[in-house]
């Protein structure tokens, strides 16, 4: 049976392999977002909602695919950052409108 420190350890290593293929296949991501502070909330939200036997049920592709999108949503985020309140209240009702 493996230690918590060797399970933390091999969800961490998981997340940071995926996080550095993303970033590598979409630029927008290295440029915007930080990578140790994505590993870490994604860390943290796996071991939140996975235990280790679950986590590491996810084939590589799923992980990959989950990963993106919360990536996504925290690019989103940080576009939203840069918004007067007028532009980001049209950015709204663009959305609402969707």
């Amino acid at each position: 049976m493996l230690s918590t420190d060797m399970k933390q350890e091999s969800i961490i290593k998981r997340i940071e392999n995926v996080v550095a293929i993303l970033m590598e296949e979409d630029p927008l991501f290295k440029e915007d977002i930080n990578y140790a502070q994505t590993v870490q909330n994604l860390v943290k939200v796996f071991k939140e909602n996975f235990s280790w036997e679950k986590f590491n049920q996810i084939s590589e592709e799923s992980l990959k695919n989950r990963c993106d999108k919360m990536m996504a949503v925290q690019l989103l985020a940080k576009i939203g950052e840069d918004l007067t309140p007028e532009e980001m209240a049209i950015f709204e009702d663009a959305i609402k409108r969707k």
